[in-house]
């Protein structure tokens, strides 16, 4: 995956990814759970501005994909970035937009 790699660095060496945006939906989700899946990571966290759907609820706890709603998500990810990182425990942060690419279906949410 070419967008989770930067400056030689990738997923695969993270145990959290944190994602942030202003919406999910449940194509998001499907999306986050495969990188879960993908890069065995032990949490997938949402943090978004708007509360999801019911159904995205059901599809984030299949998943595994944790859902948090905040007025910022962007300095929430990072406060929970600062607050789950240890030296055995890398957590990575990035736009939804980036986790679960919503091009192919022309998507906004």
């Amino acid at each position: 995956m070419g967008l989770f790699k930067k400056k030689g660095k990738s997923l695969s060496d993270h145990k959290i990814l944190i994602a942030y945006g202003d919406q999910m939906g449940i194509f998001d989700v499907w999306e986050f759970g495969k990188l879960k899946k993908k890069f065995a990571l032990e949490r997938a966290i949402a943090v978004i501005k708007k509360k999801p759907t019911d159904k995205v609820y059901d599809e984030a706890d299949k998943n595994g994909v944790e859902i948090i709603i905040s007025n910022n998500p962007r300095q929430h990810a990072e406060h929970l970035k600062r607050e789950l990182e240890a030296p055995d425990k890398k957590v990575g942060v990035k736009k939804l937009e980036e986790v679960a690419d919503r091009s192919i279906t022309q998507d906004p949410c």
